[in-house]
C-alpha cells in the first residue's frame, strides 16, 4: 500500500464522516454504510505519525461518491444503470478500512472501550438515521393503508436495532422483488449487516493485535476466506440468493478486506512499493468497478464470485493512493470529495422519497414533475446537505454527557412506535382512521339463464373512487372450513396444502401456485351453498396443492408430492391453475433442453436466460404425460389458460395522487396475440388436447366479448393486484370453474 501522510491542514469532522451505501437488489439495493475516523482532536494531537498511519484521505471520500451516485441512479432508474446496486460492496470495503484503522490503533494503544467504541458509532449514525425514520414514519401514516404501514413498521423496529437485515431474511422474497421494493425502508439492510459485523470485529481485532504480523495476516485471510465460502455456499438456498445477499456472514469478508488492508497500512508494510504500480493498479481498481457497473445486474447470481469485481476494485484503490493520477485529478476533486462527505445522508433519504413518489403516483404518465425520480433525486440531496449541515455537524461536536443517552432513547422511542404500528395499523393510517374503507360489498352478478356471470358486461352502476381503489389493494380472504393436510393423512401432504370438507365419498384436487390459491374462497362458496340447500348437491372433498410461486410444473420438487396424492387418491377431477408465464417465459431461443429444466423465478426482473424454449417444451411434455396418466386412470382433468392480467388491473396503478387515474379496459384478443401468451396458449391446447383434458379460461367470465374491463359495475377493482382476483369476484363471478366441482360430486 503507498504511504499516506497526514494533511497539513486538518480536515473538518464532516470530511471524517463515512456512510456507505448498499441496497439489496438480488435486491440488492444500495445502503450506506458508516465508520468512524479519528476526528480533529485526535489528528491534531498525534505525535510524529508515522508515514502510513490512519490520516485523513480526501480520495476515500471521492471513492465514496463512486459508489453513491450509482446506486441513487439505480434506486431512480433501475433499467438505465443496472449494476448500480454494487455500490454497496464498495462501502463495505472502505467501512472495514477505516473502522479497522481505529481498532487496530487504539488497542495497540490500550486506549481501547467498547463504550467509547459505541458511543461514537451512536454520535455518528443516529442523527440522520433518527430524522429520516421521523419522516418515513410520518409519511408513511398519511399515505398509507394498514397492511402496507404495517410492513413498514416491522422494518422499523428491526432497523432501530439493526437487525433489518434479518427481518427482511424472513419475508422470502429478494432485494430485486417487485413487492418489497415498496417498503420505504428496505435501506436499513445494509446498516444491519454494518453494526452486525462490528460486534464480532473489535473482539476479533483485540486478539490479532495480540498475534505476529505473519499470524495476525493468516487469522485475518481465514475470516475473510470462511466468510466468502458462506458467501458462495449460500447461493442458491431454499431456491434463492436472499441468504448470501442479506446474511451477515455472508457479507463480512468485504469489511474484512478493508480491514486487511487498514492493518497492513497500520503496520508500516507496504505493499506497493512501486509509485508507477501503484498507477497501474489504481487504474485496474477502477476499471474493475466501471466494469462491475455495467455487466452485473439483478439477473447474477449475487453477491458470490461477482461481488469480487466491486470488492477487489475498492481494495485496489484503497491500497494504490493516494497519489496516483486517478486519486489526485479524479477522487480527490472537491465535488467528488463533498458529494462523498454527504453519502450517508443521501442514502438513508433518497430511498423512501422514491418509494412514496411512486405509491402515490404509481402511474408515471401522470406523475407530476415534482414527483418524478430525478426531482426526488435533487430533493433527497438537499435534504442530506441540512441534515450533515444542520444537523449532524452540530450534535456530533457536542461532547455533553446527555447527548448519547438521548439519542439511544429516542431510538428505543422509534422501535416501540413500530411495534404498536404493527399492533394497531389501522388507527394509524390517516386513510383508514378517518373513516373505514368500503369493503367490497360485492357486485351487481349479472347471470341469466342462457349467460353464466360476466365481470365486464355494462351497464356500470357506480363510478370508481380513491377509496373503493385503495380497499382492493392486496386483499385477500379463503373463505371459511379450510384444514391444514396432517402428514400421513388420506390427501398426501404438501407444504402449504390444506382440505375443504373431508372425508366425503369423492374429492377434487386443485393443484397449482397462488393462482390456484385463489380459487379456495368459491369453493368455499359453493360448499356453503350445498350444505344449506334444501336439496343435498353432495359436494365432494377439496382439497389444494396449492402455493405462492409453486407451479405445477417438474421445475417445482414439492409438486412430485401432489402428483404422488393424486395418484393414490384418484379424486374424480383435478383443475390445474397457475400464472404460466411468469415460470415458463425463455430467455434463450435454443431448441435443446437441459437435463433438469428450471422454471424462471417469480420476479419479472429476472430475463431467465438460463431457460430455453427446448427446456419449456420440455415441462409442457411432462406435464401433458403427466395429465395423460391422470385421465388413464379415469380421473376428468382441467387446466386453465391465460386470462388478461397486468399493470392495467393493479389498483395501484389506478390512484393517481389521492384521486383516480387511468381505469382504460384491455382487449382479450389484444392480449391473446401478445407472442409470449399466444405461444404458451398453444402449448396448453396441445397439451390438453392430447391428454384428453379440458381447457378453460378465466376470462370468459372476466371478459365481455372482447373487453376486459379493470373495474366492475359498482367502480370495484377486480384485482388485489397485477395478476389476481380480489376474493368478492372469485366468490360471485369464476362460475368457469364450478364444473370441476361438479365432475367430482357425488
Amino acid at each position: 500500500m503507498a504511504s499516506t501522510h497526514l494533511d497539513a491542514t486538518p480536515p473538518s469532522r464532516t470530511q471524517h464522516e463515512f456512510s456507505a451505501l448498499t441496497d439489496g437488489s438480488h435486491d440488492s439495493f444500495p445502503v450506506l454504510i458508516h465508520d468512524d475516523v479519528p476526528n480533529e482532536e485526535e489528528v491534531l494531537h498525534e505525535v510524529a505519525p508515522p508515514a502510513h498511519s490512519l490520516s485523513y484521505r480526501a480520495d476515500i471520500d471521492g471513492l465514496r461518491t463512486v459508489a453513491v451516485v450509482p446506486v441513487v441512479i439505480f434506486h431512480a432508474y433501475p433499467t438505465a444503470f443496472a449494476g448500480g446496486f454494487i455500490g454497496v460492496d464498495i462501502f463495505f470495503v472502505i467501512s472495514g478500512f477505516l473502522i479497522s484503522g481505529i481498532l487496530f490503533k487504539q488497542f495497540k494503544a490500550s486506549k481501547f472501550t467498547y463504550s467509547d467504541f459505541y458511543a461514537r458509532r451512536i454520535r455518528r449514525i443516529f442523527p440522520g438515521l433518527l430524522l429520516m425514520l421521523i419522516a418515513t414514519v410520518s409519511i408513511g401514516c398519511a399515505w398509507y393503508l394498514a397492511p402496507a404501514l404495517k410492513s413498514m413498521a416491522a422494518t422499523l423496529t428491526a432497523g432501530c436495532v439493526f437487525g433489518a437485515n434479518i427481518q427482511v431474511l424472513t419475508l422470502k422474497m429478494g432485494y430485486f422483488d417487485a413487492s418489497i421494493k415498496e417498503n420505504p425502508l428496505l435501506h436499513l439492510w445494509s446498516l444491519g449487516v454494518e453494526e452486525q459485523f462490528y460486534i464480532f470485529w473489535p473482539l476479533f481485532a483485540s486478539l490479532v493485535m495480540k498475534l505476529s504480523y505473519r499470524k495476525a495476516i493468516a487469522a485475518q485471510v481465514l475470516v475473510l476466506v470462511a466468510s466468502f465460502v458462506c458467501n458462495v455456499a449460500f447461493l442458491g438456498y431454499g431456491g434463492t440468493n436472499n441468504y448470501a445477499f442479506y446474511f451477515p456472514l455472508s457479507r463480512f469478508w468485504q469489511m474484512a478486506v478493508g480491514g486487511l488492508l487498514s492493518y497492513i497500512n497500520l503496520q508500516n508494510k507496504v505493499m506497493v512499493a512501486h509509485h508507477g504500480l501503484c498507477h497501474l493498479l489504481a487504474l485496474l481498481g477502477l476499471a474493475a468497478l466501471v466494469v462491475g457497473f455495467f455487466i452485473i445486474n439483478e439477473e447474477d447470481a449475487f453477491p458470490g464470485f461477482w461481488a469480487l469485481l466491486p470488492t477487489a476494485g475498492a481494495g485496489l484503490l484503497i491500497a494504490s493512493g493516494p497519489h496516483t493520477f486517478v486519486h489526485k485529478y479524479f477522487l480527490s476533486l472537491y465535488p467528488m470529495v463533498w458529494i462523498g462527505q454527504l453519502s450517508y445522508a443521501w442514502y438513508l433519504w433518497h430511498w423512501p422519497l422514491l418509494v412514496f413518489a411512486k405509491a402515490h403516483w404509481p402511474q408515471t404518465e401522470l406523475r407530476p414533475w415534482y414527483a418524478m425520480p430525478y426531482s426526488m433525486v435533487i430533493l433527497s440531496l438537499l435534504l442530506s446537505v441540512f441534515t450533515l449541515y444542520g444537523v449532524e455537524n452540530h450534535l456530533r461536536r457536542r461532547k455533553a454527557a446527555w447527548l448519547v443517552p438521548l439519542l439511544s432513547a429516542l431510538m428505543v422511542v422509534m422501535a416501540m412506535l413500530g411495534i404498536c404500528i404493527q399492533l394497531y395499523p389501522t388507527a394509524f393510517s390517516a386513510l383508514e382512521s378517518s373513516g373505514p374503507l368500503p369493503p367490497s360489498r360485492g357486485p351487481i352478478v349479472n347471470a341469466t339463464d342462457t349467460e353464466p356471470p360476466n365481470m365486464s358486461k355494462p351497464p356500470m352502476f357506480e363510478q370508481p373512487t380513491a377509496a373503493k381503489i385503495r380497499a382492493a389493494i392486496d386483499e385477500h380472504e379463503d373463505g371459511p372450513g379450510y384444514s391444514w393436510l396432517a402428514q400421513g393423512g388420506p390427501y398426501g401432504w404438501a407444504p402449504e396444502s390444506s382440505v375443504l370438507n373431508p372425508d366425503k365419498p369423492t374429492a377434487t384436487f386443485v393443484v397449482g401456485d397462488s393462482h390456484g390459491h385463489m380459487l379456495k374462497i368459491r369453493y368455499s362458496h359453493l360448499n356453503t351453498l350445498a350444505a344449506n340447500a334444501s336439496a343435498p348437491h353432495r359436494f365432494p372433498s377439496a382439497v389444494f396443492y396449492t402455493a405462492n410461486g409453486m407451479p405445477p410444473l417438474s421445475c417445482n420438487a414439492d409438486h412430485a408430492k401432489a402428483v404422488d396424492a393424486i395418484k393414490m387418491v384418484k379424486p374424480k377431477s383435478v383443475l390445474y391453475a397457475s400464472d404460466w408465464k411468469q415460470f415458463l417465459r425463455f430467455g434463450s431461443s435454443s431448441a435443446s433442453a437441459s437435463a433438469s429444466p428450471r422454471c424462471c423465478t417469480r420476479s419479472y426482473a429476472d430475463a431467465c436466460d438460463y431457460q430455453s424454449k427446448g427446456d419449456v417444451e420440455a415441462m409442457i411434455k411432462t406435464l401433458t404425460d403427466e395429465l395423460t396418466s391422470f385421465t388413464k386412470l379415469g380421473i376428468q382433468v382441467y387446466v386453465a389458460g391465460l386470462n388478461p392480467e397486468g399493470k392495467e388491473f393493479n389498483p395501484k396503478n389506478m390512484l393517481s395522487g389521492s384521486g383516480v387515474g387511468k381505469v382504460d379496459p384491455v382487449s382479450r384478443a389484444a392480449y391473446e396475440a401478445m407472442p409470449q401468451i399466444a405461444y404458451l396458449n398453444q402449448l396448453l391446447v396441445a397439451a390438453t388436447k392430447a391428454a384428453n383434458a379440458t381447457l378453460i379460461n378465466f376470462a370468459d367470465n372476466q371478459c365481455y366479448k372482447d373487453t376486459c374491463q379493470v373495474l366492475s359495475n359498482v367502480g370495484e377493482p377486480i384485482m388485489r393486484d397485477d395478476d389476481h382476483f380480489r376474493p368478492a369476484y372469485v366468490k360471485h363471478y369464476l362460475s368457469v370453474i364450478d364444473q370441476v366441482i361438479d365432475a367430482a360430486r357425488y
